[in-house]
């Protein structure tokens, strides 16, 4: 069985963001996934948590919310709700949070977590990621927790200049953490990308991945 004490103490070890220690430390992961899977907490192990899906990759999650929080991001677009885990360690780091989770039946539940524990400052939709319909205005940052194998250009769209994408890149089994920053420049705009650590997500749904 994992530790709590000794995963933030392996955050802070990997340089983590205090704020995003924080918000680890504020958040029970025994809120947001079945305690069939007690001795899989604070591991870092994936958990199971529905329709064939599992928890984010514990630090890489904690890595994309350290390269999410370097500048103040109030208002976030997240793209993989999954159990409401990582949706709820956002929630305190910023104004506002939209998520889209591709499974209604996922998104449901997430959102009911989020509420007892009275993070009200999220919006919850269903549907794929990458192909938004919805009129949900420009962030200033988008967060995607699902491996793209290439720039998802498409979502800077919803993206005010200067912000950041930032997302797993690469094939199915291999992938690095990328930071996307949307730059304006004269008349035109230019995106620059950065590479981090490696990293292993499944692929999002839709454009950019493989059903």
């Amino acid at each position: 069985m994992g530790s709590k004490k000794k995963f933030l103490k392996l955050l802070k070890d990997n340089k983590m963001r205090k704020r995003v220690i924080d918000s680890f430390d504020s958040i029970d992961q025994k809120n947001f996934f079945d305690p069939i899977f007690e001795k899989k907490f604070y591991t870092e192990e994936t958990i199971l948590i529905g329709r064939g899906e599992k928890s984010d990759p514990p630090l890489a999650l904690a890595k994309m919310l350290h390269y999410l929080t370097s500048r103040k991001r109030p208002r976030i677009l997240e793209i993989g709700t999954g159990s409401g885990y990582s949706t709820a360690l956002i929630s305190p780091l910023v104004d506002e949070i939209v998520t889209i989770e591709y499974h209604e039946e996922l998104a449901r539940p997430a959102k009911e977590r989020l509420s007892n524990l009275q993070l009200n400052n999220a919006r919850f939709f269903a549907g794929e990621g990458t192909g938004i319909q919805e009129p949900l205005g420009l962030f200033d940052a988008i967060i995607i927790f699902a491996a793209c194998h290439k720039r998802p250009l498409a979502l800077s769209g919803y993206l005010k200049d200067g912000g950041t994408i930032v997302f797993p890149m690469g094939p199915f089994h291999h992938q690095q953490i990328a930071v996307l920053e949307k730059v304006p420049e004269k008349d035109e705009i230019l995106y620059t990308i950065h590479f981090h650590e490696y990293c292993v997500f499944p692929p999002v749904r839709g454009l950019y991945g493989v059903y």
